[in-house]
């Protein structure tokens, strides 16, 4: 018997990615924050009730699809038959 422990099978091609750790989460919504407040300074517009959450979706919801189209990696997950190993 071998000490090494057994060697893990890759992914399917139809898994899903890991899930974002909760530290990433926080600084995504401090930094949601915190430009919305820097810019609300300047532009009075955005202290609206409906550019506000739109402006938090969009930066909490769009920084990591942006991240991920850049790496090339897909935004949305792959949908299709799930290969059990």
């Amino acid at each position: 018997m071998s000490d090494r422990p057994e060697a893990t099978p890759a992914s399917a091609p139809g898994d899903t990615p890991k899930p974002i750790p909760k530290w990433v989460d926080f600084l995504l919504y401090a930094t949601a924050a915190i430009s919305y407040i820097s810019l609300s300074i300047y532009n009075k517009w955005l202290l609206d009730w409906i550019v506000g959450p739109l402006w938090l979706v969009a930066w909490v919801w769009g920084l990591p699809a942006l991240w991920r189209l850049v790496r090339g990696r897909p935004v949305f997950p792959r949908r299709g038959p799930r290969f059990d190993p």
